[in-house]
C-alpha cells in the first residue's frame, strides 16, 4: 500500500530537528510526504526546499497546487472575475481594508498597510496600492480578504451572498477585527488533499495529516488518521483523532504524530 503524510507550516517556519529528522526518515521509508497550507507560494517553496519535498504543494487553502520540485503552478482555483471586480468595489464602498491574493503575493488598499504585519505570514510579498481595484490580472485573484468592523463585514456578506454557487464567503476574528473571506466555491485543503490522493492512488484510510487551525477541519474530515498540534483551538483538537500533547517548539510534534501513525 501507499502512505502519504501531509503536514503545515508552523509560525515563523520553524522546524524542530527531531521533527526534520522523523520527516526524511519516513519518507525513506516510502511514505510519500507535502505541505498543505494557507500560505502562498512564496512562502512555500523556500521551506519545501529545504525539506527536499518534491511532491505537489497545497497552498491558499487548497486554492493552488504547486509542484515542489519545479516550482510551477499544477493548479490554480482562480475567482470568478466579474464577482472579484464586485466585492472589490463593494468593500471599498464600505471602507474596508481589502486584499487580494494571488498564487504568491498579497496586494492591499492603503487602509490594509496597518495589517500588514498580520498578513506576513501569508506571503513574502505584500504590496500596498492607492487603489486595489484593478491592480490584479482578472484571472489570478485566488482569495480576498476584507477587515474592518463586525457590522461593515456583516454587510459584505449579506451582499455577496448571492454569489453563494460560484464563492464561498466566511467571516472570524483576528487583528482585534472582523476578518471576511472570499475563495471560489468548494474549495479547500480537504478538497485539495482528496485530488492529490487520488493522483498518486493512494487510499483515503492510508492518509495522515497534520494541522493546527480551522481551515485544517476540511482535511481532517478526509484523512484516514488526523493530528491535531498541541496548540489548536480545542474544537479543531475534537476534530482530530488524535490530538498532540506535547510543546511543539521543545519536543518536536510532527515526530511524534508519525511515530505514532508509522507504528500503526
Amino acid at each position: 500500500a501507499t502512505y502519504l503524510y501531509v503536514t503545515l507550516m508552523l509560525p515563523g517556519d520553524a522546524i524542530h530537528p527531531r521533527d526534520l529528522a522523523a520527516l526524511r526518515a519516513a519518507r525513506d521509508r516510502g511514505v510519500l510526504v507535502t505541505i498543505a497550507t494557507g500560505r502562498l507560494t512564496s512562502r512555500v517553496h523556500p521551506i519545501a526546499r529545504r525539506l527536499g519535498f518534491e511532491l505537489p504543494l497545497l497552498c491558499a487553502d487548497g486554492c493552488v497546487v504547486a509542484c515542489g520540485a519545479t516550482e510551477r503552478i499544477l493548479k490554480l482555483h482562480a475567482l470568478p472575475a466579474a464577482i472579484t471586480a464586485h466585492a472589490l468595489e463593494l468593500l471599498a464602498e464600505l471602507q474596508l481594508a481589502s486584499f487580494v491574493f494571488t498564487a504568491d503575493s498579497i496586494h492591499s488598499c492603503q487602509l490594509g498597510t496597518r495589517y500588514h504585519a498580520y498578513m506576513q505570514g501569508w506571503a513574502e510579498t505584500i504590496t500596498a496600492h492607492h487603489d486595489v481595484r484593478g491592480v490584479v490580472e482578472p484571472a489570478a485573484a485566488v482569495l480576498l480578504l476584507a477587515i474592518g468592523l463586525e457590522a461593515d463585514v456583516g454587510h459584505a456578506m449579506r451582499a455577496l451572498a448571492e454569489h453563494a454557487s460560484l464563492i464561498d464567503v466566511t467571516t472570524f476574528e483576528a487583528a482585534g477585527q472582523h476578518v471576511l473571506r472570499v475563495s471560489p466555491a468548494g474549495t479547500s485543503k480537504g478538497a485539495a488533499l482528496a485530488a492529490l490522493a487520488t493522483e498518486l492512488g493512494v487510499a483515503r484510510e492510508n492518509v495522515a495529516v497534520a494541522g493546527d487551525y480551522w481551515n485544517d477541519l476540511s482535511m481532517f474530515a478526509y484523512a484516514g488518521r488526523s493530528f491535531a498540534m498541541p496548540h489548536a483551538p480545542d474544537e479543531v483538537r475534537r476534530a482530530a483523532t488524535h490530538a498532540l500533547d506535547h510543546d511543539i517548539t521543545r519536543h518536536g510534534a510532527f515526530a511524534d504524530a508519525l511515530a505514532a501513525w508509522m507504528d500503526e
